[in-house]
């Protein structure tokens, strides 16, 4: 049970960084002179947590993409 708890809140917190990922590429495009390294690195982010919830959806994943990031 703790588990599917956790798990629950895993999912939300992907969702609502997926979402804030999504949100700055567009900010970031709307700008005047974007920032092209910027929106990339920001999409392989946005990637990476989409593949994620996927995973924990239940679809499958490398195991390499299931480990959580390094801390910045």
């Amino acid at each position: 049970m703790d588990a599917d708890y956790a798990a629950k809140g895993l999912m939300g917190r992907l969702a609502e960084r997926k979402a804030d990922l999504e949100r700055r590429i567009a900010a970031e495009r709307a700008r005047p002179v974007p920032d092209q390294g910027l929106i990339r690195r920001l999409t392989r982010e946005l990637l990476l947590a989409r593949d994620r919830l996927a995973a924990l959806g239940g679809c499958a994943m490398p195991r390499w993409a299931r480990e959580a990031p390094a801390a910045e």
